[in-house]
């Protein structure tokens, strides 16, 4: 995964900025935006350009936009790209939860699991 310059504050604005979007088409409320994103509640007044992101906030925008990338590798339709992360996924590693809810209040790690998988269903 190409790494975030974290000290590059207008990289990071305009990352996040497109991960908001992304998680909203994703149909994610605003505690699943938190959750994932590690932010506060009043995330949407932050001038994300003079706030300083922690790795991991980094890691896991990083992770979103690669993870929307192989969704819209792996779906011709957008229904399917936005709508993946919202389905209840019978397989492993979700095992009858939506993708969301494995990535939501869990470590970074999920993240990664959830990527692999999606680009091992590219693969196929």
């Amino acid at each position: 995964m190409k790494e975030i310059d974290c000290i590059e504050s207008s990289v990071v604005k305009v990352a996040m900025e497109t991960v908001l979007r992304i998680l909203e088409k994703w149909g994610c409320d605003q505690q699943q935006v938190q959750a994932v994103l590690k932010l506060p509640e009043n995330y949407s007044d932050l001038d994300f350009e003079q706030v300083s992101f922690s790795r991991e906030q980094v890691e896991r925008v990083s992770y979103i936009l690669n993870i929307h990338a192989s969704l819209s590798t792996l779906f011709s339709n957008p229904e399917n790209v936005y709508g993946f992360m919202n389905m209840v996924n019978i397989n492993k590693p979700f095992n009858g939860t939506r993708p969301i809810d494995f990535i939501c209040n869990s470590e970074t790690e999920k993240f990664k699991i959830l990527f692999v998988h999606i680009n091992q269903l590219i693969k196929r």
